[in-house]
């Protein structure tokens, strides 16, 4: 049980950092590609809908895609460490 909370508390430190780190690279890149600020607030009126739409697919498909890259990473550094693979991702399909 302990392992459990202590990598519930790796993973999710890995995710918020990487998260943190990627926010600012999409803001960029959405700047090179488009060459504006990207939407602060996609709800906003001022924000057609297009614009609000691909603000929210590009930022999560990328954000879920980091998330993705720490947390493997993070269960990579784990099973050097300790020899084994937390036991909450084991597989979980029917």
């Amino acid at each position: 049980m302990a392992d459990d909370r202590v990598w519930n508390t790796v993973a999710t430190a890995a995710a918020v950092s990487a998260v943190a780190a990627a926010k600012p690279v999409i803001a960029r890149g959405w700047r090179l590609t488009f060459g504006a600020d990207p939407p602060g607030n996609p709800a906003d009126p001022g924000v057609s809908w297009s614009e609000a739409i691909l603000w929210a697919v590009v930022t999560g498909a990328l954000i879920g895609l980091v998330r993705l890259v720490a947390q493997r990473a993070a269960a990579g550094a784990w099973h050097r460490a300790t020899g084994h693979y937390p036991e909450s991702l084991a597989e979980t399909r029917a």
